[in-house]
């Protein structure tokens, strides 16, 4: 009896903890969201050389480090032992499930506007859109920077274009995954759904 109460006493820790760290990366991640979140990505997808979509501790604490999304030591260790399943003898940690946990994601409602902007763009259906066709078909005349003179229309084309890049694999292309992870990372500053859907929507008119 008292060793599953001590296990409710440390799953009921865990989730403060959980919690506690959730809220500092996020905190972190709301002026730089979309540059951090499309590069971390970009940057677990290297480390991981076996594709296999899993990083060992080091790697992990590396990335974390190179983003300036670093926790104290013994909160790292609590977050490694939480993902990795109260530490069953796996040394390694789905990344994907970090970014999904730790950040959260986009709800479905988001996530039909940014599958409908890619859909639109992807002609060829391949699920993969050039970079030229992305530069084509998004109108920044409606941008809030344009319309208030702040910008031109080729500046926050040229902007949207070098942070979309800096989140791709292969520079003259873009796949459905990155293009979720740029829209992921400017929700995440988002909190109202018809404000993100605005954002969606002007460029891509759709």
């Amino acid at each position: 009896m008292a060793c599953e109460e001590d296990i409710i006493i440390q799953e009921a820790n865990d989730r403060l903890v959980f919690k506690a760290i959730q809220d500092a990366l996020k905190e972190k991640l709301q002026k730089r969201g979309v540059r951090i979140l499309t590069g971390l990505g970009k940057y677990f997808q290297q480390l991981d050389k076996e594709g296999h979509g899993l990083l060992n501790k080091a790697d992990f604490k590396q990335a974390l480090k190179v983003f300036h999304l670093e926790v104290p030591e013994k909160d790292f260790e609590s977050l490694w032992a939480i993902l990795n399943g109260s530490g069953a003898g796996m040394d390694r940690v789905d990344y994907g499930e970090f970014r999904r946990a730790v950040l959260g994601e986009m709800n479905e409602y988001r996530k039909s506007f940014v599958r409908k902007a890619f859909t639109k763009l992807d002609f060829s259906k391949s699920g993969m859109v050039p970079i030229i066709d992305i530069r084509k078909c998004y109108c920044a005349k409606k941008h809030p920077q344009v319309i208030s003179g702040h910008s031109t229309e080729e500046e926050i084309k040229s902007s949207f274009l070098e942070t979309l890049k800096n989140a791709c694999s292969k520079s003259d292309e873009v796949s459905y995954g990155e293009f979720e992870d740029y829209y992921e990372g400017l929700s995440l500053g988002i909190v109202n759904d018809d404000d993100f859907v605005k954002i969606l929507r002007t460029p891509w008119g759709i």
